[in-house]
């Protein structure tokens, strides 16, 4: 049987309505704006401590921003690999989330969106290994049934597979992002993957680069490089299925 078509109008509206996650930080949104949406695959690569996980944390406490607010409304599932998730930052980023957005003429107020609220709806998954990570995967879809989860984020997904042999590095990375790209399809949420860098050789000359390669860059819709610089931090959009190589500067 061929596969059912749409016109690339019908995929237009889908994208419009389907809506896109922001961070609410004006200077990092002017990169990030249209980039994480549902049915896609975003890749944060940048060493420790450039903001990746604060920014995660961050787009766990958006998503749930009401719809009458121009959020989503959805919950996040937040899969740890390597202990970065701090329940205690994110009611931190909770209530400063919620202070500035008691402007929205108490729309807010309607759906007792404090903080509690907010982590309530951030559920937590800590796996040990690349087994554990890959029994996660392949079990979400049973998960998530009976939860309206508009965001999963996998930090990070190089800390595990690094240690697998490089002979199935690629094969279990491929695998695990194409179910997640099914998944992501059929449950409507979009997906970011934490990756650290890792330092190659070429023709005598070292070079930091995000891990796994070619074959990492080509599963995802998009690749934004996270990098600290004395005090403030630096995100850039070297991969999008969607818009230019942008850049911006922020804080956290």
């Amino acid at each position: 049987m061929f596969p059912p078509t749409k016109t690339a109008f019908a995929l237009y509206q889908e994208e419009i309505l389907n809506g896109h996650i922001l961070s609410y930080k004006e200077s990092l949104d002017s990169i990030l704006k249209g980039i994480i949406a549902p049915q896609t695959i975003t890749e944060f690569a940048g060493d420790s401590g450039s903001g990746k996980t604060q920014t995660c944390l961050q787009l766990c406490i958006s998503v749930q921003l009401p719809k009458c607010c121009g959020g989503l409304q959805g919950e996040a599932l937040y899969i740890s690999t390597n202990n970065n998730f701090s329940s205690q930052r994110v009611r931190e980023l909770s209530k400063n989330f919620v202070e500035h957005y008691k402007s929205l003429d108490g729309k807010t107020k309607s759906v007792d969106f404090n903080e509690d609220f907010i982590l309530k709806h951030i559920h937590y998954i800590k796996v040990k290994d690349c087994s554990e990570l890959i029994a996660c995967i392949h079990l979400l879809g049973n998960y998530l049934s009976g939860k309206d989860v508009k965001l999963v984020v996998i930090d990070s997904v190089s800390f595990p597979i690094r240690l697998l042999d490089t002979k199935i590095r690629k094969l279990v990375l491929s695998r695990l992002l194409l179910e997640l790209r099914n998944l992501a399809s059929l449950y409507q949420f979009a997906v970011i993957l934490t990756n650290d860098l890792t330092t190659r050789v070429n023709e005598g000359k070292s070079y930091v680069t995000p891990s796994f390669g070619d074959s990492f860059y080509h599963l995802v819709n998009s690749r934004v490089m996270f990098s600290k610089r004395n005090t403030y931090f630096h995100a850039q959009i070297v991969k999008s299925t969607f818009y230019e190589r942008k850049e911006a500067i922020f804080f956290i």
